[in-house]
């Protein structure tokens, strides 16, 4: 990214910036000590480049790893697994009813 003198982004692209979540953009700074925040509409804001490289360098904040493609599952944690039961002998109950069945057909 070049850092053009007084170039604003959005929150998502200085969220990229700081390598932070693009909803904790708007709490990081609250006062405007570092970060230069600009209203364009009634909710949305522009940040400053400049202002956000200065926020890095002043090390107010440490970016966040990018998460892993599948989390690893605790040892204590046991992964579900489908175990089929014995095949279940049918009930005289269901005999019966499966016997009027085919009886009230014919």
């Amino acid at each position: 990214m070049t850092s053009e003198p007084g170039r604003r982004v959005t929150a998502e692209e200085a969220a990229e910036i700081l390598g932070v979540p693009a909803h904790l953009i708007s709490r990081l700074d609250l006062r405007g000590e570092w970060i230069k925040r600009y209203k364009l509409t009634r909710k949305t804001h522009v940040y400053d480049v400049e202002s956000l490289h200065a926020y890095l360098n002043a090390k107010l904040v440490k970016p966040i790893p990018a998460p892993r493609a599948a989390p690893k599952m605790k040892n204590t944690q046991a992964a579900r697994r489908y175990v089929p039961g014995l095949p279940k002998e049918r009930s005289s109950l269901q005999d019966l009813l499966r016997k009027q069945r085919e009886q009230a057909k014919k």
